[in-house]
């Protein structure tokens, strides 16, 4: 399972997790800036990021930055709309940045320590990433907001064995804290317009794969999981509470589910990526009975 390991942990609450924490405004892999989301993995055994960026997806992008061992990390740092190239190393927890608007300059920051769980995400509401971290042996977040970085944010959240989500679910355009507890599929959110009515609620099944996703086009973050073991989707449509939670088989055992925004549509798709072929497996949400299929990746690689 992805949640019985460090680097599991880190896809979960980065590559599948990590959805816009400013609202679903703007895809969370966007390299290029055109507001589409590009395909792209990273390969950690030559810590080479390789994209297909989609405003011209017949010239590739390589670029190589990180290390094996590395996580890497999907977000925009520089507030350009284009993603940054991240990664966070947990040897020494430090940050590596190359900015999209300055990429001659890196970002280097040291937060955090080995063992943490990076989750960037938008805290503060000024439209940047700020760099956060979550530590499993207290459940404590630590955050940098960008607004204003000599004041660090502690929040502790979450129990030993809980996975850290970062998505914004009362649509106020900053991230929230929430965590998933894996051994009774319920979900715990602080939300950042009234943190003092923190909030649980149901949804999900030990050995499910928690995902942050739009699905329903709004400014709040929806409910999901994605059941390995049958390959489906379970969602609760956050801004529609009186909305009946829906389903739908998208996968197989093995997957990675992806979420974010392939047709442009401002609503999260359904998206899967295959290891043991390197594919992509897309239910386009504007046309969901034409699936897309793109072969972009190698066993091994981490899908963002």
């Amino acid at each position: 399972m992805l949640i019985r390991s460090f680097l599991g942990l880190a896809l979960i609450s980065i590559s599948v997790a990590s959805a816009s924490a400013q609202g679903f405004l703007t895809p969370r892999a966007d390299f290029d800036g055109d507001g589409n989301t590009d395909y792209a993995v990273w390969r950690p055994s030559n810590g080479t990021w390789y994209v297909i960026p989609s405003h011209n997806p017949t010239v590739p992008v390589t670029q190589q930055w990180g290390l094996p061992g590395d996580v890497p990390v999907v977000a925009d740092f520089d507030h350009d709309a284009r993603t940054d190239f991240a990664v966070w190393r947990p040897s020494n927890g430090t940050w590596y940045v190359i900015p999209s608007s300055l990429p001659s300059t890196p970002i280097i920051r040291q937060w955090g320590l080995p063992g943490d769980i990076p989750v960037p995400g938008d805290f503060d509401g000024d439209g940047k990433a700020d760099f956060a971290v979550w530590r499993p042996s207290n459940g404590v977040w630590y955050v940098i907001p960008s607004s204003n970085p000599t004041v660090p944010i502690f929040q502790q959240w979450g129990l030993p064995g809980d996975v850290p989500l970062v998505g914004d679910f009362d649509g106020d355009g900053r991230a929230d804290f929430a965590v998933w507890r894996p051994n009774n599929g319920t979900w715990y959110i602080i939300p950042s317009t009234n943190p003092g009515l923190a909030y649980s609620r149901q949804w999900g099944l030990p050995g499910d794969v928690p995902v942050v996703g739009y699905f329903e086009g709004e400014r709040s973050a929806d409910l999901a999981v994605w059941r390995p073991s049958n390959g489906t989707w379970y969602i609760i449509p956050v801004e529609e509470p009186g909305q009946i939670p829906y389903t739908r088989q998208w996968g197989l055992r093995g997957d990675i589910p992806v979420v974010d925004d392939f047709d442009s549509d401002r609503k999260s798709d359904l998206v899967v990526w295959r290891p043991s072929f390197g594919e992509w497996y897309i239910t386009p949400s504007g046309a969901p009975a034409t699936p897309v299929f793109q072969q972009w990746g190698l066993p091994g690689d981490i899908p963002l």
